[in-house]
């Protein structure tokens, strides 16, 4: 049975005024958080909600994907997962928000698909939501796999992320130092000059002598790093 207040949102939200959209659509985001809705409420704030998401405002968009995420995954994890893809920087991140609020293994799966998404910023959110699940052997791999990424933003966040694992579970420090160790020696230069980088944020000893070497690396962004790394060292 549907309320006359969420009778008045849903009306509300099909109102040609973005202002009154957007507080239609907040207003029922805080009801899909509500405990005790029957499930003509639930559905019929849901259909509203993912309505939103394909609003031509960015603001409703954002709303929408806030509220999505407080909606069974079942229904907002596809809309959430296209929202992830949008040109507007605040909604793809409400939409990570979002999916970081559903079950682990919903969000996983929406986010590991978008973190191979042709689009740098796609890649960047997918990531960023990865780190804040749960740490698991896909997600890890996932990070791994995004340090050789040719966009330094990309490679950035996938670092973070395995710094963030790390900090819960330092047991996965002495894997990611392996890892890093072998990438001094890749074929690659972004991943050469990023696990320069990681083995410093580990901690691992030897950094001055790591970046002396890479100094006559061929590749510019390498000795930009080293360079970089020897006045950390001076510091």
């Amino acid at each position: 049975m549907l309320t006359h207040q969420l009778t008045q949102l849903l009306m509300q939200a099909r109102h040609t005024d973005p202002p009154a959209r957007r507080a239609a659509v907040t207003g029922l985001g805080t009801l899909a958080a509500r405990p005790m809705l029957d499930p003509v409420q639930v559905e019929a704030i849901a259909e509203a909600v993912i309505t939103a998401a394909h609003d031509t405002d960015p603001t409703v968009r954002t709303r929408a994907a806030r509220g999505l995420g407080r909606l069974p995954a079942a229904r907002g994890s596809e809309a959430l997962a296209a929202l992830l893809t949008d040109g507007d920087h605040a909604t793809r991140e409400a939409a990570v928000r979002a999916l970081a609020q559903l079950d682990p293994v919903t969000a996983q799966s929406v986010l590991v698909s978008a973190a191979r998404h042709q689009d740098a910023a796609v890649r960047v959110a997918a990531l960023t939501g990865l780190r804040r699940l749960p740490a698991s052997g896909r997600s890890v791999a996932v990070l791994v796999a995004a340090l050789s990424d040719d966009h330094h933003g990309v490679q950035g966040t996938a670092m973070a992320g395995l710094l963030a694992f790390t900090a819960r579970d330092p047991r996965l420090a002495s894997t990611l130092t392996g890892m890093a160790r072998e990438g001094l020696g890749s074929d690659h230069a972004p991943l050469r000059e990023i696990c320069l980088e990681l083995l410093y944020r580990l901690g691992v000893p030897g950094h001055r002598d790591r970046c002396l070497a890479a100094r006559t690396d061929p590749h510019p962004r390498v000795r930009w790093r080293a360079a970089r790394g020897l006045e950390y060292a001076h510091a």
